[in-house]
């Protein structure tokens, strides 16, 4: 009681002088940690960033899914996205300090914010793949497989769609969300490559070039006789699912950004596998770099 009391007085005193004019303080400590296993799969959870747990809670901060030590950001009381946001920019720099094949420079449009790892749906695509080769034979049959071993590859997560641009996550109130659970931010450097698969013979990752449209990717490997090659969805590295024209009669240039998944769909599949192309699309969303 007699440090309160010391404390409110000093609190007084100095705001008397127009010394602080801030009385209330969140408390952050850092610490470098190495990655959990989280190859099991876990249950899917609200989008949401908030739970009615207020138990001390971290934050971890990494450039790369895949990458083992992580910075670690501890709170005991909830958080606003900014301060989580600056707290990341004030300590990341340190953090990478001795990682040198690591680009320090974050690839914005890459930011992403994760409940879990896995996906819960990745290893249901999946399945449904190897049932789907099953019903094909040949060339099909061997593309849907590929398809499958890439996709049971690719790192995905439990994806938080919340705009993580600090100018608008610090001017926009809505967009400023109060945290309160454990999650990851990853802050990744620019990608050199980007992902082309779907109903094409193999997938491939490709160089990513300035102008370069969906239907120049898809070169990179040949389509399916059941392809849809009229059309392809692009997933931007934000989470963004855009529809982008491929074929002649109504081919029109939409901008690929670095680290983007090009996905061409199946024109026809089996009874039981309609919605597959949305399954996919839908998990590609949820990628991280």
């Amino acid at each position: 009681m007699t440090l309160l009391l010391s404390l409110f007085r000093f609190l007084l005193h100095s705001q008397s002088r127009g010394l602080l004019t801030l009385a209330l303080f969140t408390f952050c400590s850092v610490t470098y940690a190495q990655a959990a296993n989280t190859s099991t799969p876990t249950t899917s959870k609200p989008d949401t960033l908030t739970s009615t747990d207020t138990q001390p809670f971290v934050i971890k901060v990494t450039p790369s899914s895949q990458r083992e030590r992580q910075l670690q950001l501890s709170y005991s009381t909830p958080v606003r996205m900014k301060q989580v946001l600056s707290d990341s920019l004030t300590h990341f720099p340190a953090f990478l300090a001795n990682d040198v094949k690591t680009d320090s420079r974050i690839y914005w449009t890459g930011a992403a914010l994760f409940h879990a790892f896995p996906h819960p749906q990745q290893h249901v695509v999946v399945a449904q793949l190897n049932q789907l080769a099953t019903h094909w034979q040949s060339e099909q049959q061997q593309a849907v497989l590929n398809l499958s071993q890439q996709l049971a590859q690719l790192m995905t997560g439990e994806r938080i769609f919340t705009s993580l641009d600090y100018d608008n996550v610090r001017l926009n109130k809505q967009s400023n969300t109060l945290i309160t659970q454990n999650l990851t931010l990853i802050l990744p450097p620019r990608p050199e490559r980007i992902l082309v698969l779907g109903a094409l013979e193999k997938p491939v990752w490709t160089k990513w070039q300035t102008r370069l449209d969906a239907e120049a990717y898809l070169k990179q490997s040949k389509p399916l006789s059941n392809a849809n090659k009229s059309d392809a969805w692009v997933i931007q590295p934000d989470g963004t699912v855009e529809q982008h024209p491929t074929a002649y009669w109504n081919r029109d240039h939409h901008d690929i950004a670095p680290g983007a998944i090009v996905y061409l769909g199946f024109s026809s599949l089996p009874d039981g596998f309609e919605t597959l192309n949305e399954d996919i699309i839908n998990l590609l969303r949820n990628r991280a770099l």
